[in-house]
């Protein structure tokens, strides 16, 4: 994402804190994800939203006229003073309006005290997803999508929060180009910010014990002085080592990084 889709992206979650003082986080939340799934679906939507030529009062009549009736209009009003911010692409402002309505449902389920459920929730689910390759495939199948949210019901529904169902359900609705997994990780990551924590992507060739998993949360919780989460990668093209990106920051210890560094050393 460019700088100017970074900054636009600062200012609708600010917004959207802001609202949540005054209306339902629930329901804003339901209605940015609402807006943000259509978005996803049709192209000419949200260029036309993103395009610095048409006319504010244009695309707030767009947005009334598709999601007027539709979608609370608190949420709808975020989304309109998103459309006038600037954004990169196209697919920037989707992301925005997604990440809005995550961070809502984030708030709401922090007002009744059961993000961190929500967040170890959608935790469990994606390594479920990543261990398990045939749950993993039927999400990432051409079925419809009613079936793989009845998928999702028949799995989850009274056995984990109705956020962590909501989440779930638009990841597999919506995914945009990506994997559920991946989908979900990018949730992962608002959740933890909504508690001050952040997330630590953690690169290994083989899977971590529990202990060991703990063990390097503490050390590197301890290294960025705040906590972080950690969400484990397994890829066997990490021979030795390990690599761990909190936001936009790598830090790698693998063999593979070493001799592709020496690599690059040779050929300047």
């Amino acid at each position: 994402m460019l700088q100017s889709s970074r900054n636009s992206l600062a200012l609708v979650l600010e917004d959207v804190n802001n609202t949540l003082n005054t209306a339902s986080p629930k329901v804003i939340g339901d209605g940015l994800l609402g807006v943000s799934g259509v978005l996803a679906e049709n192209v000419n939507l949200r260029k036309t939203l993103v395009d610095v030529a048409v006319a504010p009062e244009t695309k707030q009549s767009t947005l009334n006229a598709v999601f007027g009736t539709r979608v609370d209009d608190a949420a709808l009003q975020i989304v309109v003073r998103a459309a006038n911010r600037r954004f990169a692409r196209a697919q920037d402002f989707v992301t925005a309006v997604e990440t809005a309505g995550v961070t809502a449902i984030a708030a709401a389920a922090q007002a009744e005290g059961t993000l961190g459920q929500v967040e170890e929730e959608i935790f469990r689910f994606t390594r479920l997803l990543v261990s398990d390759h045939e749950l993993d495939g039927a999400f990432e199948s051409p079925a419809p999508t009613t079936a793989k949210r009845e998928l999702v019901s028949t799995l989850l529904a009274s056995r984990v929060s109705e956020y962590t169902l909501t989440l779930i359900h638009y990841a597999v609705s919506h995914p945009r180009g990506k994997r559920v997994s991946e989908t979900l990780e990018n949730f992962s990551q608002v959740l933890a910010f909504r508690q001050q924590r952040a997330v630590a992507d953690v690169t290994v060739a083989h899977p971590l014990t529990q202990e060991q998993e703990e063990r390097l949360a503490r050390a590197l919780s301890a290294s960025y002085g705040r906590e972080l989460v950690l969400n484990v990668h397994i890829d066997p093209n990490v021979v030795g080592g390990v690599r761990v990106q909190v936001g936009d920051e790598v830090t790698s210890s693998t063999i593979a990084d070493r001799i592709a560094d020496v690599r690059r050393r040779l050929a300047s």
